[in-house]
């Protein structure tokens, strides 16, 4: 019998907001709603029992200078590290893993210059009080290993990924954007060492996943190529991840709100491709500068271990019958092996 484990972090609260060098992560006001929303429906759902659940929050209370949540709650570095730990621990292989991350991605001077070159960055999640120096982001490097340990145990892993790369000023209506407030790289001098595994081990293991390249084509952006578990993002490395009040009230992620509003009105016997073909449609059709990714095992069933086999098809655009003759327009080309003459 195999079992569910989530791990669900959601920051709104970024106190202090700015860094060093200026650049800020304003605080949010979506990202616990999408968790608590996120947990409701694992428990709704398959009856997840608390004790499965892994959970860190920092909520940005108006008037509050700091989370309401107890300390050992806080999405620092150091507990995010540790849940990834302690869930990884506790799983057995064939068990399900759920990481379902709302807040701000950022990006910030890499400390792998010998895979990233000098002028190179991490890509990272980016923990509550970030603007203090003596913090760490939670770098891509760290995050890969972290999710090989579950992948190498045998574990069945689905990531969910709704922030930003990076980050801008842009706003649309009443959203905000998931990243700092400028496309910047943050060039503050932190603490070099990681919780995760000595540097030598996170540099092998990012080689062995990345075959040394460090091509946006292959790593999407913040993870390597992703082949034994499943990756939900937000966005493309170059867009932007937005929080939207879509009832006119309560803010929620875009990639989380229609996350769960896909799940809720169907049947869970689909695929993840299917599942994000939903998705992509109502955020595209809101948001243009944000295109979901789907990453890695594709043609899972959603939280299922099971797979269906894979149907290659392309969208046809137009059918025109004339002359005795039908032609087609699909929406393809080269990058789908259609060329000239085939």
């Amino acid at each position: 019998m195999s079992y569910l484990y989530a791990l669900l972090i959601g920051i709104d609260c970024y106190l202090p907001n700015k860094l060093p060098d200026g650049a800020s992560y304003k605080s949010l006001k979506g990202c616990v709603r999408d968790i608590n929303h996120v947990e409701a429906f694992l428990k709704r759902q398959f009856n997840l029992p608390s004790e499965q659940i892994y959970k860190l929050t920092a909520s940005n209370v108006d008037g509050s200078s700091e989370p309401s949540e107890p300390l050992s709650n806080w999405p620092t570095y150091e507990n995010i590290v540790r849940m990834f730990q302690e869930v990884t621990e506790k799983a057995q292989p064939k068990d399900q893993v759920y990481i379902h991350y709302s807040g701000h991605g950022g990006r910030a001077a890499t400390i792998y210059p010998a895979l990233k070159q000098e002028i190179g960055f991490d890509e990272a999640l980016v923990p509550l009080d970030i603007a203090k120096p003596t913090s760490r982001y939670l770098r891509d490097l760290e995050l890969a290993a972290l999710l090989q340990k579950m992948v190498s145990k045998g574990l069945v892993v689905t990531v969910v990924l709704d922030s930003c790369h990076s980050g801008g000023a842009t706003r649309a209506g009443d959203s905000d954007i998931r990243g700092a407030d400028t496309n910047t790289v943050d060039t503050t001098l932190r603490p070099t060492e990681s919780l995760v595994a000595s540097a030598s081990e996170l540099a092998k293991t990012w080689q062995d996943l990345t075959g040394g390249t460090r091509s946006a084509a292959v790593v999407g952006g913040m993870l390597p190529e992703v082949k034994d578990y499943v990756l939900l993002a937000a966005c493309r490395p170059s867009e932007y991840a937005y929080e939207y009040a879509f009832n006119g009230k309560e803010r929620n992620g875009a990639l989380t709100y229609w996350l769960l509003d896909s799940l809720q009105n169907s049947s869970l016997n689909l695929t993840y491709k299917e599942l994000y073909s939903r998705i992509n449609a109502k955020i595209h059709s809101q948001f243009q500068q944000q295109t979901p990714m789907l990453l890695g095992e594709d043609n899972r069933l959603v939280l299922g271990s099971s797979y269906e086999s894979q149907q290659y098809a392309v969208t046809v655009m137009q059918v025109d019958a004339a002359n005795n003759s039908v032609r087609v327009k699909l929406n393809a080309g080269i990058a789908q092996g259609v060329e000239e003459g085939s």
